[in-house]
C-alpha cells in the first residue's frame, strides 16, 4: 500500500503555467482537509463549549468570542492573515499557499460545523482526552502534508528570523501567555484541563508521525549469513549491508548483517532468523526516520 501511494505521489496529473500538479498534491489536499475537519470537531464538540483553550491563535479567538461575540473561525482567519502577509514579505512564498489554504479550511470548518454537531459538557475526562485526541490527529495530518494551520507558528518564524530565538521557545512562551489569560478569563480548572489536552495532543502527533514511517534497524550475527542475506532480500524485499566485526571475547572474525525493515516486518524477520539459525544473535533498534531507496526519498525530506 505504501509503495502504491509513493508511486502515485510522483505521477504527473496536470501541467499548468503555475506549476505541475502531481499525485502528491491531491494526497496533501486530502490530508489538509481531513486534518482541518478534525481540528474543527475538536474545537466545536469538546474544547470551546468547556472553555478549554488549545493555545495559540485559536485560544485568542475563543477569548474574542467570549468578550465581543465574534465567530471563532472567522476571527482566527483574520488574526492569521496579517502575519501571513508579513511572513511572505520577509520569508518568501515557500510555505504560504498550504498555510493559507489549511488556515482557511480550519476557520470555515469551525464556524460551518458548529450548528450541526453535538457538544460534550460536564465530563472533564471525556472532553479533555477526546478533544486532545482529535486535535492531535488533525494537526498530525496537516503536518504530514508539509503544511501548518498558521497561528502562532507564523510569528514564531518571524521572531526566529529577526532575533534568532528558536521557534520552540517562542511557541512555548506564547502558549504560556494564552494559558495565563485562560486562567484569568475562564478560571484555573479550564486552564489546567487545557494543559492536559495539550499533552495528549502532543503525544498523539508524535505517535502518528512516527507511525507513518515506523522502522527498525536490525543487526544480526550468525553463522548462516549467506542464507539470511538472500532471505531478507527476496522475502522481505529489504536491502542488506554486510559488516565485518571481531568477537570481543574470542577475537575471531564475525560477519554482521545490517538491515532496516518496516516495523510491521520485524516479527516476520525474527521468525525467519530463528528458523534459519536458532543460535543467531540479533538486536533491534527503533529508527525515527529512514531516508533513501526503499523509504522516504532524500529529495522529499522536510
Amino acid at each position: 500500500m505504501m509503495e502504491l501511494l509513493e508511486r502515485f505521489s510522483h505521477t504527473v496529473l496536470l501541467r499548468t503555467p503555475w506549476g505541475t500538479w502531481r499525485g502528491r498534491t491531491l494526497i496533501d489536499l486530502r490530508l489538509m482537509l481531513s486534518g482541518a475537519v478534525l481540528i474543527a470537531l475538536a474545537v466545536d464538540v469538546f474544547l470551546d463549549p468547556n472553555d478549554v483553550v488549545p493555545g495559540g491563535f485559536t485560544g485568542l479567538a475563543m477569548f474574542a468570542n467570549r468578550l465581543w461575540g465574534w465567530p471563532v473561525g472567522i476571527t482566527l482567519w483574520v488574526m492569521n492573515l496579517p502575519f501571513l502577509i508579513l511572513a511572505i514579505r520577509v520569508l518568501g512564498l515557500q510555505f504560504a499557499p498550504k498555510t493559507l489554504l489549511t488556515g482557511t479550511f480550519v476557520s470555515l470548518a469551525i464556524d460551518l460545523l458548529r450548528p450541526f454537531v453535538p457538544i460534550v459538557q460536564n465530563e472533564p475526562m471525556l472532553y479533555t482526552l477526546y478533544g486532545g485526541l482529535l486535535y492531535g490527529v488533525g494537526l498530525a495530518l496537516v503536518f504530514r502534508a508539509d503544511a501548518t494551520t498558521g497561528g502562532t507558528e507564523i510569528p514564531a518564524k518571524l521572531i526566529e528570523h529577526w532575533r534568532g530565538i528558536r521557534m520552540s521557545q517562542s511557541l512555548f512562551a506564547m502558549d504560556v501567555v494564552v494559558l495565563t489569560l485562560a486562567a484569568i478569563l475562564f478560571g484555573l480548572a479550564p486552564a489546567l484541563y487545557a494543559m492536559v489536552m495539550a499533552w495528549v495532543s502532543a503525544r498523539v502527533i508524535e505517535f502518528i508521525d512516527r507511525g507513518f514511517t515506523a522502522t527498525n534497524s536490525v543487526f544480526i550475527i550468525s553463522q548462516e549469513t549467506q542464507l539470511l542475506r538472500e532471505t531478507i532480500i527476496h522475502q522481505l524485499n529489504r536491502g542488506v549491508t554486510i559488516l565485518t566485526g571481531e568477537g570481543g571475547y574470542t577475537g575471531s572474525e564475525r560477519t554482521v548483517l545490517f538491515t532496516v525493515v518496516r516495523r510491521r516486518q520485524t516479527r516476520t524477520l525474527q521468525k525467519l532468523v530463528s528458523e534459519i539459525d536458532p543460535n543467531a544473535f540479533m538486536f533491534i533498534l527503533p529508527s525515527y526516520e529512514v531516508l533513501g531507496e526503499g523509504f522516504q526519498p532524500l529529495t522529499q525530506t522536510k
